[in-house]
């Protein structure tokens, strides 16, 4: 087995399963920062404005990061698939 990768089905499911959890949590910290996000309505002026700018480029990033995370996601199970369907042709 010299050079060669073994990856157990197994652990493809608990990575598929950690990367759920992990996008639950970054969705339920969004809608939080959201909610907090909500109150600066009130704020005025300079800082204020500069404020919202880096709060709102806070969020592109964050949508980007789950966007990409549940890409990662949707292969890892499109992997995980092809891995159960070549193992009962064997």
């Amino acid at each position: 087995m010299s050079g060669q990768l073994l990856v157990e089905l197994n652990d493809l499911r608990i990575a598929e399963k950690e990367l759920t959890r992990l996008l639950a949590r970054l969705q339920a910290d969004e809608q939080e920062a959201r909610a907090l996000y909500a109150r600066l309505n009130d704020w005025k002026g300079q800082s204020a404005d500069y404020t919202r700018q880096q709060i709102e480029g806070f969020f592109a990033g964050l949508s980007s990061r789950i966007h990409s995370i549940e890409q990662q996601k949707r292969s890892l199970l499109q992997y995980i698939e092809i891995m159960v369907q070549t193992d009962q042709e064997r």
